[in-house]
């Protein structure tokens, strides 16, 4: 689904900007909270657009 790889790219890009521009006044540890915390949201859009792309064509797979 091309809507995985544009999250996928969006969560690279946000860490990559992270990284390179606002990490500046967060400890370590912060830094990889914020980056832990946004991996957990990436994993739950993406969860989610695939269990309701699951779920609509399971459907069409059971007898009537």
């Amino acid at each position: 689904m091309a809507a995985s790889i544009l999250v996928g790219v969006g969560w690279i890009s946000f860490v990559l900007r992270y990284a390179a521009f606002w990490s500046g006044p967060y400890s370590l540890f912060q830094s990889i909270v914020i980056v832990l915390v946004s991996f957990i949201l990436l994993a739950g859009i993406t969860g989610a657009k695939w269990a309701s792309w699951g779920m609509r064509f399971a459907r069409m797979g059971m007898p009537p």
